[in-house]
């Protein structure tokens, strides 16, 4: 048996160049389309997280309530480790706040006690940019927000990208920010 035939075990200059054409081809299509994804999973995480608040913050009015409070309570008993504390109509005001009015907290970190309070593992939460989430306290010291900070924004409350917020005044909690895809703080 005659064997003459040569192989040719490699790729020619023109095939390479078409498989580098092809490749630049499909990520012009698919780099922003990961880009929108990174986007999407930060709000999807946030609204995870404000939804996990929500619960947290209802499940401190029921708790509140079952035990017949009708006033500002300091340590409720029945949620979490017993640290919470409320305010005459039962919603979380931090984990320190003492006696006194139902502002919450004690300046700014009262927002990260009611966090870290009414949130099982929450995401890290400061008063300065350098945790997953910074908070801020306002509204007559009874709003919390949380700006997102792992997408390396700095902005205030008012100017961030997405920022999750909770209302002692009423428990509403919401995402919102200075994104196209969700309402303006």
């Amino acid at each position: 048996m005659n064997v003459n035939a040569t192989s040719n075990a490699g790729f020619t200059l023109i095939e390479l160049i078409v498989v580098i054409v092809i490749l630049g081809i499909i990520a012009a299509f698919a780099l922003p389309r990961f880009a929108d994804l990174q986007d999407e999973a930060e709000l999807s995480a946030a609204q995870y997280t404000a939804a996990s608040l929500k619960v947290g913050v209802d499940t401190v009015k029921v708790v509140f309530n079952s035990k017949g409070h009708s006033t500002r309570t300091q340590n409720l008993e029945g949620f979490g480790d017993g640290t919470i504390d409320t305010n005459n109509i039962g919603y979380p005001i931090g984990t320190t706040k003492g006696t006194g009015n139902e502002n919450i907290g004690v300046g700014n970190e009262g927002c990260v006690g009611v966090w870290e309070g009414v949130l099982q593992s929450p995401p890290s939460v400061a008063m300065n940019n350098n945790s997953d989430y910074r908070s801020y306290r306002h509204t007559g010291n009874k709003v919390c927000s949380y700006a997102y900070r792992l997408n390396g924004d700095t902005a205030n409350r008012n100017q961030s990208q997405l920022v999750i917020r909770y209302d002692s005044r009423d428990g509403t909690v919401d995402v919102c920010g200075r994104r196209s895809d969700i309402p303006n703080c």
